[in-house]
């Protein structure tokens, strides 16, 4: 059977994982959640802020990075609309901040679990929520170019 492009779920299937940036929205979440996570166990260990004030700074730095790093290398956004993007980046990933502490309070508190252990949970939890707002509302597939020759985003 020939599979020409709009023909049947074959093609369709192909189509989308050919458009979805998944494999660098997880490697660009590993860079940052490592940021994250070393700045987390720094800031609640070594300077003694309470973990709950640990973990918002160090959530928002590794927010930044992965804004950044989604938007230039994963989803070549060239869109001149930084503010905008970073703003709506940061709505959706601010849901995702408050998942993180409600996950880490109620692990932390009500089961005493280590810190570290509930923040891989929360981790888990909203990479979904995060992947699916910030490809589909920042970085929506239609406005941005998804490939071709690198050297066209650095003229």
């Amino acid at each position: 059977m020939d599979v020409r492009e709009g023909d049947g779920p074959v093609a369709s299937v192909a189509r989308l994982l050919s458009r979805e940036k998944i494999p660098g929205f997880v490697v660009i979440g590993i860079i940052s959640t490592i940021l994250d996570l070393g700045l987390l166990y720094g800031l609640t260990e070594y300077f003694h802020i309470w973990y709950l004030l640990s973990a918002t700074v160090s959530y928002s730095c590794g927010m930044v990075l992965n804004f950044l790093l989604n938007k230039f290398l994963n989803f070549q956004d060239m869109s001149r609309r930084y503010l905008w993007q970073f703003v709506t980046f940061a709505l959706i990933s601010s849901t995702g901040l408050a998942l993180t502490l409600g996950i880490l309070y109620v692990a932390v508190e009500i089961f005493s679990q280590n810190y570290l252990v509930a923040k891989l949970i929360a981790l888990v939890l909203s990479f979904a929520w995060n992947y699916l707002g910030q490809s589909r509302i920042t970085f929506s597939l239609g406005k941005h170019r998804i490939s071709g020759d690198r050297r066209d985003y650095l003229r």
